[in-house]
């Protein structure tokens, strides 16, 4: 008995830790159906070859690269040390593990297209119940919703058709980077639900999944969704450590510092550009920095390293040695922290050997500190720089794309297909109200506090924003990116932001019904008036993507220019909700398109009925 409540309660605590509540809940299982209709069970990036070859050589018992199981052994990322050939990103390898084991039992038990859609559909179900549960129609959503879910899975068997062979590595980290991207719209209903309530987080939420690219780069294994993830939990919990009524404050500090850990052992340069502004906000506005408190937070986000540790390990034989590969350093000056290794190179320091050996030790423990944030620093520089000199660079990545020239010629004749980051989001316009704050900013940095109403989550988030910005902005545009996915990350952080800002909260709490009826009509009446229109215009994928990137920008002017005046008035803030809603719409109208049709790769999309509609659509 006593086991049993136990149970039962750890199983309350880790539903609690995980998704908030039941909207929570349901704010993720929807995202996931979402990613998993639109999923393409295929290569989009060349990148990602060097990722599932890593997964099937540890699967195999090998850290190292021997035989490639997808395209080559130099596909972008592949890492060289020591003779051998390594894969990156084995944090997100080592967590696809089980997720691989899983479906290699399925596919031996089942047909694995089949179980697919049979899982799919699962998990729709699942949702709607739970849906029909919340919103007090639980018969409705049990006895309807199953019978559209069965016909829409007996059709999708009709339609069904092989996959040959089956990309098992690729699928698992497909379906981890998904699940990842599912938590950053419950993320960010949990932060603004924190703050401003529930219903402003719902709203919150459904902008960052419907109006943000995060559903296309969902299933894609790169890091970025990843990345957004973290920044969103980590923003979450610097806001539940500075309540001081709840009985997991200090314990929510330190989960921000074991995230942090653990998107190092994912992706070290980004989870220092997020460590670097959390450290600033944390320690600045803690309740509590004493010797004690912070010597706790030190071990903890050391023995959170510990994965990274074990990969030195495994790859150089020291875990306290780092390669080239995860942390930049000279040509033959591999670093190890017990002093053992020099660079050799007698003009970089000359002869430490004769030095005792915990000197030895201390000088390349202070090396290590200094060389990556004198990293970051310098990729900041660059990008202010950047900024300053080529003002047109960041225009054609953060406002408007087109056709450029010199980015094209780099790309060999690679034909153009790419968004801004408010092109594609043109949800973010709403951002613009806060500069009528930027006087009282002004003054709060004077007098080193936050200004009103602006927490410590809203400082992290907006510092790493600038951070991420200025770290990529200096090597941007690029050509054929689809939509801007370094800076991915930085949409869902100024998303969570936007909502926050008075005068555009005020009409989401007033109008939300009206957000989400102009959405539903933008995307299922106006989705289709850009068919028609596209259909019409014989347009090829390039300028289809700039009728969207035209028709993402007439919507943010309109919506940028509302946020200016719902500073001074409350007259037009039903017209605001209204755009907020077509903003969203015109985001999911294009990445509906674009993982449906532009991007369809072949017809890879693991739901036969969205193949066989992305066959249907006549476009060239």
């Amino acid at each position: 008995m006593i086991d049993r409540e136990r149970a039962t309660r750890l199983r309350g605590l880790s539903y609690r830790f995980l998704f908030g509540d039941r909207v929570g809940l349901l704010v993720f299982l929807g995202s996931l159906c979402l990613f998993l209709a639109l999923w393409r069970t295929a290569f989009l990036i060349n990148d990602s070859y060097t990722i599932a070859n890593g997964l099937a050589a540890v699967a195999d018992g090998n850290i190292a690269l021997t035989e490639p199981a997808y395209g080559s052994l130099r596909s972008p990322g592949t890492n060289f040390y020591g003779g051998s050939t390594y894969s990156r990103n084995y944090g997100v390898i080592v967590l696809s593990l089980p997720v691989l084991y899983a479906l290699g039992g399925i596919e031996a038990v089942a047909d694995f297209p089949v179980a697919l859609v049979a899982l799919w559909s699962l998990l729709v179900y699942g949702t709607v119940l739970l849906a029909g549960r919340q919103f007090g129609r639980e018969r409705l959503a049990r006895v309807g919703g199953g019978c559209v879910v069965a016909a829409v899975f007996l059709l999708n068997v009709a339609l069904v058709e092989p996959i040959s062979p089956v990309p098992r590595h690729l699928l698992a980290l497909q379906l981890v980077h998904a699940t990842a991207g599912a938590f950053v719209g419950t993320l960010a209903y949990r932060l603004v639900s924190f703050t401003d309530g529930r219903r402003r987080g719902l709203v919150a939420a459904i902008a960052v999944v419907a109006g943000t690219p995060l559903a296309f780069w969902a299933t894609v294994p790169k890091r970025h969704v990843v990345t957004a993830a973290v920044a969103l939990a980590v923003a979450l919990g610097l806001a539940y450590s500075r309540d001081a009524d709840r009985d997991w404050a200090f314990e929510a500090r330190a989960v921000c510092y074991v995230l942090l850990a653990l998107l190092a052992w994912i992706h070290a340069p980004e989870a220092l550009v997020l460590f670097v502004p959390f450290v600033l906000v944390d320690v600045s506005t803690a309740p509590d920095n004493g010797p004690r408190t912070l010597g706790v937070l030190g071990g903890v986000f050391l023995l959170a390293l510990v994965p990274l540790f074990v990969t030195n390990t495994l790859i150089t034989g020291d875990p306290l040695t780092v390669p080239r590969m995860l942390r930049t350093v000279g040509q033959g000056s591999d670093i190890s922290l017990t002093g053992e290794l020099s660079s050799g190179d007698p003009s970089s320091g000359g002869d430490t050997t004769n030095l005792p050996r915990f000197v030895r030790v201390g000088i390349v423990l202070a090396q290590s500190a200094v060389e990556p944030l004198t990293k970051l620093l310098g990729l900041v520089r660059r990008g202010i720089h950047s900024l300053q000199t080529d003002p047109t660079a960041a225009y054609r990545t953060l406002v408007r794309s087109g056709y450029i020239e010199h980015v094209a010629d780099r790309a060999e004749g690679t034909p153009e297909a790419n968004l801004t980051l408010l092109e594609s989001s043109p949800v973010l316009a709403t951002i613009v109200a806060a500069s009528t704050g930027l006087v009282a900013i002004k003054r709060s940095i004077e007098r080193r506090s936050l200004p009103d109403g602006v927490t410590s989550a809203d400082a992290f988030l907006a510092l790493t924003a600038v951070a991420l910005t200025l770290v990529y902005i200096g090597s941007l545009p690029l050509h054929a990116q689809v939509t801007v996915r370094y800076l991915f990350p930085v949409a869902p952080i100024l998303v969570c932001l936007a909502v926050r800002l008075p005068p555009v909260g005020r009409a989401l709490d007033a109008h939300w019904r009206t957000v989400l009826w102009s959405w539903s009509a933008g995307v299922l009446i106006g989705g289709q008036l850009v068919l028609v229109a596209l259909v019409a215009l014989d347009v090829g994928r390039a300028e289809a993507f700039q009728f969207h990137a035209v028709l993402g920008l007439a919507v943010a002017l309109a919506l940028g220019s509302w946020s200016l005046v719902s500073v001074a008035t409350e007259c037009f803030d039903r017209i605001g909700a209204a755009l907020f809603g077509l903003a969203l719409a015109s985001s999911t109208a294009f990445v509906g398109f674009a993982a449906i049709e532009y991007f369809g790769l072949g017809g890879a999309h693991a739901l036969p009925m969205v193949r066989t509609l992305a066959d249907a659509i006549p476009l060239r």
